[in-house]
């Protein structure tokens, strides 16, 4: 078994919150000189720049001495408004299961004089397009439908940073759904800091709790702290212990 350095909850450049310098090669800098072996990219309701990260992190194997692992993911927005990360082992999972999800997207346009740009860069860090929905709007597709909607698709089905009083599970519903198997949560650092009591959480025995940054800048991307006791440095590995 290795312990594995993670942070699985990063937005790039194309969530409106995010600062611009979030580009592919400025993540993976950042999360290698951290010491981190896997991230996420989990930007809302879209994986636009996903690929541009995976394939970052690739060509950086072969200069670094490092490895890092990235796993495409999204921090969908639910109808009752409870963020959700979903995340993949690969990047054909997750555009499999966004051309399901894509028909539950908003389609009100996005106000960048009010929520910011919505940047889609290539892995040479190239602006290449925008998105012109409103990415922070929330989804049509309920909490439960996208429990299955993410098992379907062999992801990690992870409620959001559960200690917050808004768009969380706990907040915005009352509970963790007892009907639904949820074997991981995420605490965001702050509730990790003020002690956030996880006994009132309704995880099972060998339920997972992850601690990742949320980073909207550079300087937000967790340092080596947390760790996943995994087989292997994989992303399969990953999936399968979040799962």
């Amino acid at each position: 078994m290795v312990h594995v350095y993670y942070d699985l909850h990063i937005h790039s450049a194309l969530s409106p919150c995010a600062d611009n310098d979030m580009t592919p090669n400025d993540i993976v800098g950042m999360a290698l000189l951290n010491g981190l072996d896997i991230i996420a990219i989990t930007d809302h309701n879209s994986f636009s720049n996903a690929a541009s990260v995976v394939n970052t992190a690739k060509k950086s194997r072969k200069q670094a001495a490092k490895e890092l692992v990235v796993l495409p993911g999204i921090e969908v927005s639910t109808a009752e408004e409870v963020h959700v990360l979903c995340l993949f082992s690969d990047i054909e999972s997750a555009l499999s299961f966004e051309s399901n999800l894509s028909p539950r997207y908003s389609n009100i346009p996005n106000r960048i004089d009010i929520f910011g740009n919505q940047v889609q860069y290539n892995e040479d860090d190239r602006v290449i397009g925008e998105v012109e929905r409103m990415l922070i709007a929330p989804t049509s597709i309920s909490f439960d439908d996208l429990h299955q909607l993410t098992h379907d698709h062999d992801g990690a089905f992870i409620p959001a940073h559960i200690d917050r009083d808004s768009f969380s599970v706990i907040s915005n519903l009352g509970f963790l759904p007892p009907h639904l198997e949820i074997n991981t949560v995420e605490v965001s650092s702050r509730g990790f800091e003020n002690g956030f009591d996880v006994k009132t959480v309704n995880l099972p025995t060998n339920g997972n709790i992850i601690f990742s940054s949320d980073a909207h800048q550079l300087w937000s991307i967790s340092e080596r702290k947390h760790f996943l006791l995994l087989p292997e440095l994989s992303a399969k590995a990953a999936i399968d212990f979040l799962c």
